[in-house]
């Protein structure tokens, strides 16, 4: 009687495993995205760090380079 079968029981234990298969390929693809997604981030935040400390060093030597400066008498806050 198993020789009747045909494609029966042993399609649907192969359907299965290939699903298992899949599933198991598209969670290894989603992990691998995400390592390279952290690995991106941050490596733009690295270059995001030096290019602000960058901004910052040339906002103070234009700052530095333009205000005048001040004593104690000359301050507009104090009262």
């Amino acid at each position: 009687m198993s020789n009747n079968q045909g494609m029966g029981m042993d399609g649907v234990g192969m359907m299965f495993s290939l699903f298992g298969i899949l599933y198991f390929a598209i969670a290894l693809f989603i992990i691998v995205l995400t390592i390279v997604f952290i690995f991106k981030a941050m490596g733009f935040m690295k270059r995001k760090n030096a290019a602000d400390q960058e901004q910052n060093e040339l906002l103070r030597q234009l700052v530095s380079s333009n205000t005048p400066s001040r004593t104690k008498n000359d301050d507009p806050t104090s009262h």
